[in-house]
């Protein structure tokens, strides 16, 4: 058995800068090849993301705009970095909130089963609106999880299933969410109303202790559980094949042991 090491490197960047367009050259060609994987004609036009962008999430856009330019301003960097309806990428990762029992605290806890080769391993800190986000970055500006100033947290995990629909990938999601929730079910809220390309599970936390899981997916409403413990289904497990290789039953049963 071989293991890899991933390097975390953070970088502190109030304005996308020179910090920002380094990694995202870097890391752009990989991208590029998996965005047009199945030919460009596949992924939806540079009109249609943006007008996608605009009415789900209006608030970013100029931030987007100004992401695009700085990448290169060409059509395909455009689309890819909008996210909407990208190519299916199909991950594992665990998560689980621990509360004190006895007061004082919580956390958003989770690893990551997620190959060292896909991962950018970019912790990011940066104010591009109006309060501070801390991230670990994905497709170039998303999210894999993070919090924000307010005290909002977030994680994502894949939510066994592979029906692939119309919508965003949840990284860009979840960089909407930090920027501009102040609490928990803003949080929620923003999550329920933004459509998702495939199904993903998100854990919210936040500063008072409030929590929630969402079960987000292209072809049903999202729900919303009052639980403490997710990994790779939601609710029932659905692509058994998938349950069986990540262990995703097993892992959950440890985790709420673990948790009571």
């Amino acid at each position: 058995m071989s293991f890899s090491t991933i390097h975390f490197r953070a970088y502190e960047e109030d304005t996308a800068g020179f910090k920002w367009l380094s990694r995202a050259q870097h890391f752009w060609p990989a991208y590029e090849r998996w965005y047009g994987w199945g030919g460009l004609t596949r992924r939806p036009s540079y009109l249609a993301c943006r007008r996608a962008m605009r009415a789900h999430m209006p608030e970013i856009v100029p931030m987007y705009e100004k992401l695009t330019e700085m990448l290169g301003g060409e059509d395909t960097q455009a689309r890819f970095l909008s996210l909407w309806t990208p190519p299916p990428f199909i991950a594992g990762c665990s998560q689980a909130i621990w509360q004190n029992p006895e007061g004082g605290g919580s956390a958003l806890l989770r690893n990551y089963d997620f190959s060292p080769a896909l991962l950018e391993g970019s912790m990011f800190s940066t104010q591009w609106h109006d309060q501070r986000v801390i991230a670990m970055s994905d497709c170039i500006w998303g999210v894999l999880d993070g919090m924000n100033a307010s005290g909002v947290a977030v994680s994502l995990s894949f939510g066994g299933r592979t029906v692939v629909g119309e919508g965003f990938g949840v990284p860009v999601i979840l960089r909407y969410v930090l920027e501009f929730a102040n609490n928990g079910r803003e949080a929620i809220a923003m999550l329920c109303r933004i459509p998702s390309h495939m199904s993903y599970s998100v854990t919210v936390l936040d500063k008072t202790g409030f929590h929630a899981i969402v079960h987000l997916a292209p072809d049903r409403p999202p729900a919303v559980v009052n639980e403490k413990v997710v990994t790779n289904y939601q609710g029932e497990v659905m692509w058994l094949a998938h349950a069986r290789a990540t262990r995703s039953v097993e892992r959950k049963e440890i985790l709420e042991s673990c948790l009571n």
